[in-house]
């Protein structure tokens, strides 16, 4: 797993990175004294799990954290901290840890095996988040899209886990409230297809989609994905599914 330590202690931050590495053989850390360059980090890259100190000056551990949910909402964030005052505040973000400095192995070894999100972004070659808002990757990195339509449009393709749908289907679903305009939605909608196909190859993983003849589907066997192993009756992503489902697309309120 990547993970973020945030502390303006080097010497936190030097044992704490002891600590994960003897947790976690394949551990990938960055390190960040205070709380704009820890922000600037999470925006650039992709983490598992942030550890965070409060007491850091200009922002504390508490302040940055409330920043970095706006920005990744299901974030898994473990407080490390020597005060033990700001815990109700710390509970109140739904943190998935709080450990009290020096921190023990023992408590991270627990803090990391009952995390509150599921991590899949981390897995080699394209793994999608379907919980909460939906996200795409390739080897942990977030795929960018040109148009946010075309990223919908590979959402929804993964909700149908490998059923064909056709590119009425699919135009019904993207516009549902501007039908009437049939020919710029054909021309937006052939955009899109080019889009996505582009997108995917750039990547390196186009073989994860089959379009033959307005028939459009996803490969699902190439596919890591939390609805998918949840689905499956994978216990630990059921216990993680909160109820909320790929938050931004209002089709998604139907499944």
């Amino acid at each position: 797993m990547k993970y973020l330590i945030i502390d303006d202690e080097p010497e936190a931050i030097r044992d704490l990175s002891g600590v994960v590495r003897e947790i976690d053989d394949h551990a990938v850390i960055d390190t960040a004294t205070n709380g704009d360059d820890a922000y600037f980090l999470s925006k650039q890259d992709s983490y598992d799990v942030f550890f965070i100190d409060i007491n850091m000056p200009k922002k504390n551990g508490i302040q940055l954290a409330r920043e970095l949910k706006l920005i990744i909402p299901y974030i898994n964030i473990i407080i490390v901290t020597a005060d033990p005052g700001y815990a109700l505040e710390a509970l109140k973000l739904y943190v998935s840890g709080y450990i009290l400095k020096p921190a023990k192995t023992e408590d991270v070894r627990e803090a990391l095996d009952n995390l509150r999100n599921p991590v899949v972004s981390r897995q080699k070659g394209f793994s999608a988040r379907c919980f909460g808002d939906f996200e795409a990757f390739y080897d942990g990195r977030p795929i960018r899209f040109r148009r946010t339509k075309t990223k919908e449009m590979l959402a929804y393709l993964i909700d149908r886990r490998g059923s064909v749908v056709s590119g009425a289907q699919l135009r019904a679903v993207l516009w549902e409230d501007e039908l009437e305009d049939t020919d710029r939605l054909s021309n937006y909608f052939s955009q899109l297809t080019r889009d996505i196909k582009t997108t995917l190859e750039e990547t390196g993983c186009d073989d994860i989609l089959s379009i033959k003849r307005n028939a459009y589907a996803i490969v699902p066997q190439k596919i890591s994905c939390d609805l998918y192993r949840a689905l499956d009756s994978d216990p630990h992503f059921m216990e993680n599914y909160t109820g909320e489902y790929m938050n931004q697309y209002s089709w998604s309120e139907f499944r």
